[in-house]
């Protein structure tokens, strides 16, 4: 691919991603109320964030190159395009899962006290968020292949970022909702 293209094409895209990654920044400054009514899910907010860029910006790369490879004919559903959704749902929840398992192993080590009933409400906000945030991007990731497709343009210079940025919000956005919703019910 020519140089200039790509950057013509990954440019808007990224700076579009700064303004997002600042809209991120000012939604997790304003969960600070949260953070303290639900002590230690301050500690997997990085890792919840993190996960769904990972994941989803994986989806996206192997979507993009499904398309060069021309097994995208059946469109975005076809039986490769499903697969990858099920394995990124599977995936969101298996590692959502897993992060109040490691919070309970370094509780020892903080500086505040993690009850059972934190434990179970951050367990809640983490598969919840991981779940509905993986959904939500695996929307978005249709959008952006779809639309690279229509425009002619590399999915695998837009995806990536995008994803990231798009998750990174959402995942915020969707924690501070159930944060609310489990915090208020359950604390």
């Amino acid at each position: 691919m020519d140089k200039k293209r790509a950057l013509k094409e990954i440019l808007p895209f990224l700076f579009l991603c700064v303004l997002g990654g600042t809209l991120a920044g000012f939604l997790l400054g304003g969960m600070a109320e949260i953070f303290e009514l639900i002590p230690g899910l301050i500690i997997i907010v990085p890792a919840i964030i993190d996960m769904r860029g990972n994941i989803c910006s994986a989806l996206g790369s192997r979507l993009g190159s499904a398309m060069h490879l021309g097994l995208l004919e059946g469109g975005l559903t076809s039986d490769v395009t499903l697969e990858n959704f099920k394995g990124t749902i599977s995936l969101s929840l298996f590692v959502s899962s897993l992060f109040p398992l490691f919070l309970l192993l370094i509780s020892f080590f903080l500086p505040f006290t993690i009850t059972i009933r934190i434990l179970a409400v951050i367990a809640l906000i983490s598969v919840a968020t991981g779940v509905t945030s993986a959904v939500i991007l695996i929307i978005v990731t249709f959008v952006i292949i779809w639309f690279a497709i229509k425009y002619n343009i590399d999915p695998d210079n837009i995806s990536g970022p995008v994803l990231t940025t798009v998750g990174d919000i959402a995942t915020l956005i969707v924690m501070i909702g159930y944060a609310l919703l489990f915090g208020g019910l359950f604390l």
